[in-house]
């Protein structure tokens, strides 16, 4: 796209103010025009660029406005907010059974070390029988002999 340029003759140009004509005025003009002609193509070619990313940026900014309306719709929907109950009601159930199934292990840990003590005694002492009281958890152990001269 290059547009011809033509030399002008002397007698077209406009003359100096001071009456002098200016030799620089037709390269200077030449120039001009050549530098435009360079130039011209590339910043047509980013306007074109420029105009299809703010075309692309509003549609985007609209989409993400629709997104922004239906995430707030939904946020605060009853069904939501009846739905995060739910899941603290349940999470605090959880976590009350966690603590009984913890109990429940303590228990057990304790019967099985009391069921291996009574094991021991009776392994130890097979002639005396063996009295266990439940309130005090105490274990106390009664002689066979002593208890026929009763």
């Amino acid at each position: 796209m290059e547009a011809s340029i033509e030399p002008q003759n002397p007698s077209s140009l406009r003359p100096n103010p001071e009456g002098l004509d200016n030799i620089y005025l037709q390269p200077a003009q030449t120039l001009g025009v050549g530098l435009v002609n360079l130039l011209e193509p590339p910043l047509k070619d980013c306007k074109t660029r420029l105009t299809e990313l703010q075309v692309k940026q509003q549609e985007l900014d609209e989409r993400f406005h629709r997104e922004n309306l239906n995430i707030s719709e939904v946020q605060y929907s009853q069904e939501l907010q009846a739905l995060f109950m739910k899941m603290k009601s349940y999470h605090g159930k959880l976590q009350g059974i966690k603590k009984d199934m913890k109990e429940v292990r303590e228990r057990c840990q304790r019967l099985k070390k009391r069921a291996l003590r009574l094991q021991e005694i009776k392994q130890w002492k097979p002639q005396e029988d063996v009295i266990v009281s439940k309130a005090s958890n105490v274990i106390s152990v009664k002689s066979q002999s002593s208890g026929n001269n009763e």
